[in-house]
């Protein structure tokens, strides 16, 4: 059974105030924070919108979020060109990212690194672009710079959990995870990995109380059922294993995993 990774990437949020049109940005900030991304789009559009970098900005971070990433790539290009700061080639670079373009990817995340030598998050998002192109290597020592800048950083740490599970250092890994979770118990993804890491040592039991955690804490995330839906499936619990399914496809109606897990639950359970 092949086990599915989501890859966990950060963008950092930065807004500076406008005084011109502060009232109109924070309700579209209102809108984008209560998850009303075309409302916020159009409400921008028709406002006293000029083309402010600030604006401008804003707007791609609202085409990231509804996953309209052409459009994101063609306003982000346009304003770190102008502002040239590490933070907007970051958030370039994690578009670029969401969209499969991984090298351009790296080239930007490269990009703001040399703006900014310091910035752990930008180091871990490289690693994290260097996984996904089996470069392991340069994944790792991207992840240690990170880490040495920012060792607490919990996403940081997360992060590099998640390479540890990809090159099968399932041990460390899970030191690595149940440490975050010491100082962030409701930190879900964390759960989500490490019931990940035990279940790739075939530790089911101990992954369903990871997964069933995460569940508690974010009853919306479609990994979570879809991971604690494999490991119902391996153990051949093939009732819970369906159910988990179903509710997968309910967060994510077009996921093409779920189909093929959904096969195999059909094929030997004879439901």
């Amino acid at each position: 059974m092949k086990f599915f990774y989501a890859l966990f990437l950060i963008l950092a949020i930065y807004i500076p105030r406008v005084e011109v049109y502060a009232d109109n940005l924070d309700t579209i900030r209102k809108l984008r924070e209560a998850g009303r991304f075309d409302e916020a789009i159009e409400t921008l559009m028709k406002s006293n919108y000029t083309s402010d970098i600030e604006s401008e900005m804003l707007l791609a971070k609202l085409y990231l979020d509804k996953n309209a990433f052409e459009d994101a790539v063609r306003v982000y290009t346009r304003i770190c060109n102008v502002l040239n700061t590490h933070d907007c080639f970051n958030e370039l670079a994690i578009t670029y990212l969401s969209m499969g373009s991984f090298q351009e990817a790296i080239d930007e995340f490269e990009k703001s690194i040399s703006l900014n030598s310091k910035s752990a998050m930008v180091y871990s998002n490289l690693a994290q672009a260097y996984l996904i192109v089996k470069k392991y290597d340069k994944a790792e020592e991207a992840h240690k710079l990170a880490l040495k800048l920012s060792a607490e950083n919990p996403i940081v740490k997360v992060n590099y959990g998640v390479f540890l599970i990809k090159t099968k250092k399932y041990s460390e890994a899970k030191g690595i995870l149940k440490d975050v979770l010491r100082e962030n118990t409701s930190m879900f993804v964390a759960e989500l990995y490490l019931g990940i890491a035990h279940y790739m040592k075939e530790e089911y039991n101990s992954a369903l109380i990871h997964l069933n955690r995460g569940i508690l804490i974010n009853p919306e995330s479609f990994d979570l059922y879809y991971h604690r839906a494999i490991v119902y499936y391996k153990k051949g619990d093939y009732i819970n294993s369906f159910l988990d399914l179903k509710m997968a496809e309910k967060l994510s109606p077009d996921n093409p995993k779920i189909a093929d897990l959904k096969k195999l639950v059909r094929q030997d359970s004879k439901l």
